[in-house]
């Protein structure tokens, strides 16, 4: 691939957007880009969909995204239902001895918090499933183009434009837009062509993902386990089940020194029979992945016109499921700040302020998901001494079960993450600070809070006949305005300041007449930190943009400060 000098070609199509990549991040994106009516052109180089099961374990925060592009009911409908708990098992053989298991949502106390966390419970729906789901998505949106078996070649701007070369039929195409998103993955071709550097961890290895077919409801012996953990003296590994009868998948680490073609269907297949403890049962195997199992944030996520998201930018292990999860998030921050670049006249400086918010998040994910991996390796992963499980499915084995069960309790986190998810904060970038003190959540427990750069707390509103909705429910790709009770001033305001910055402001009452909270819960203003006349400007992603505790004496004037320096529009 090259680099070409110029931006312009004559035979060339314009766009606002160009999307490289149709994976998970590049088709949020491109959703998002072609609800607001985007001009945007979507470049995949592969000739079909995801295959291969990946990606599957979806946050409660990743849902709640999707729910407001109109998604999550897909996902739920598709994906598999749990019924509000999930849990991984340990054992040293599906048909083997039973060690222990985590599990989050088991409890009513546990799920009663969780629905008050979010609208959204966590999902499970792999990427072979919900990528053609999100294709059709894409499709309803004119505004928006997608060219599959289309791999971009070139790639170049100037201060105007970034003109992407890539082939389709063997024919040479080329396409200009004002931005580009670059969503192509863990090799990210875009990155390489930019020369954009790393920072992260060595691989601890290279894993190998099998996806097959077996009738082994006799062995999983009606255990609901999303993942079964097996560690014995000839395989460690992960046999993934999703509720689908008999579609499954093995995870395992491969030998460094083995080349991944060695491992042929025949080959794994016994390697799936010995994690399972039967050596005739049929398997029927399908795709075979290789990957690399490692972590790193890419050191630039900007480059003029060219910006990266999801895998290209950052890489994870999958110990707490965070790789697509955070590329989501990723994404819905960056899209509204295009948008609002291409439409409401923001300044250039927002779109500084994706890698400013984004970059410390993927770091902070990364580093929870390297702890997680060591906790791992208190239960056998990764052991390249395979003798020291020699005994641990015979009667002298027990002090080696009992050690590994032990260190259960370490594993939690990997899967009751909500603090992590809902929690982080940013403590600069398009916000407003108001000067307190930030109250911090923990990996598993979400401290609900207003406060700037925060995720803004869902609370459950009536609703009438539909029964009850959430406040993230009102957010509709503009800023919306929640005031308090008393705090009627700022609906006028508001009204008057969207007019004023050509952004779109929505405001609402809490308690007025289509926002009244729920009897019995806990009141608003109290979780959000203001008073009976403070309000709360929440940005298209969901985040809050400022808070005011108290009605100002101007609170037109004050509304317009904060949305010229959240949009940059004082440089316009």
């Amino acid at each position: 691939m090259s680099t070409e000098s110029t931006a312009t070609h004559a035979d060339g199509e314009t766009f606002d957007v160009i999307v490289v990549g149709a994976g998970p991040i590049g088709l949020v994106s491109a959703i998002q880009l072609g609800r607001a009516g985007v001009k945007t052109l979507v470049l995949e180089r592969r000739a079909t969909f995801s295959l291969h099961p990946k990606a599957a374990g979806i946050h409660a925060r990743t849902m709640e995204i999707h729910r407001q592009l109109g998604l999550a009911a897909l996902i739920h409908s598709h994906g598999t239902d749990y019924k509000g708990q999930f849990s991984i098992g340990w054992m040293t053989r599906l048909h083997g001895i039973e060690i222990g298991a985590v599990t989050v949502g088991a409890t009513q106390e546990e799920k009663d918090l969780f629905n008050s966390w979010s609208p959204e419970p966590m999902a499970f729906c792999s990427q072979d499933v919900y990528e053609p789901l999100f294709g059709d998505a894409l499709r309803q949106y004119p505004s928006v183009n997608l060219r599959m078996a289309c791999e971009a070649k070139t790639i170049g701007q100037n201060e105007d434009w970034v003109t992407v070369g890539y082939s389709h039929a063997d024919a040479a195409k080329f396409a200009r837009a004002r931005y580009l998103i670059a969503a192509d993955g863990v090799r990210s071709p875009t990155r390489s062509r930019l020369g954009i550097t790393e920072s992260g961890v060595e691989p601890f290895g290279s894993s190998m993902s099998i996806l097959f077919k077996a009738d082994l409801e006799a062995y999983r012996a009606g255990r609901n386990y999303g993942i079964f953990w097996v560690v014995n003296k000839d395989i460690q590994g992960a046999l993934a089940w999703g509720l689908h009868g008999e579609s499954w998948a093995f995870n395992f680490e491969a030998d460094d020194n083995d080349d991944p073609a060695n491992y042929t269907p025949e080959r794994c297949t016994q390697m799936i029979r010995a994690a399972i403890g039967v050596l005739d049962v049929p398997i029927e195997v399908g795709s075979i992945l290789h990957w690399k199992h490692d972590q790193a944030v890419t050191d630039r996520w900007r480059v003029g016109r060219v910006f990266l998201a999801g895998d290209a930018s950052h890489r994870f292990p999958p110990h707490g499921g965070f790789g697509m999860n955070s590329g989501v998030q990723d994404s819905f921050n960056l899209v509204w700040k295009l948008l609002a670049r291409l439409r409401w006249g923001a300044g250039d400086a927002l779109l500084d302020t994706y890698e400013l918010e984004r970059k410390p998040i993927a770091q902070s994910n990364g580093e929870q998901c390297l702890l997680n991996t060591r906790r791992m390796e208190a239960m056998g992963w990764l052991q390249k001494k395979p003798e020291v499980f020699a005994a641990i499915e015979t009667p002298e084995g027990e002090p080696i079960r009992e050690k590994m069960r032990s260190a259960l309790s370490g594993q939690r986190e990997q899967v009751f993450s909500q603090g992590q998810q809902f929690g982080q904060i940013y403590p600069a970038g398009a916000l407003v600070d108001d000067g307190t003190l930030v109250e911090e959540s923990s990996v598993s427990t979400y401290r609900p809070t207003g406060h700037p750069g925060a995720r803004a707390p869902h609370i459950w509103l009536e609703s009438g006949e539909n029964g009850p909705r959430s406040t993230v429910d009102l957010y509709n790709g503009g800023f919306i305005l929640f005031a308090a009770s008393y705090g009627e001033s700022w609906l006028a305001a508001a009204a008057k300041v969207a007019e004023s910055v050509k952004a779109p402001i929505t405001a609402f009452r809490i308690g007025g007449t289509d926002c009244r909270p729920l009897p019995g819960k806990p009141r608003w203003e109290d979780v959000v930190g203001v008073g009976a006349t403070g309000a709360l400007l929440i940005r298209p992603d969901g985040y809050v943009a400022a808070r005011w505790r108290t009605l100002p004496d101007n609170p037109s004037s004050v509304l317009q400060d904060a949305m010229k320096a959240i949009l940059n529009l004082s440089a316009q």
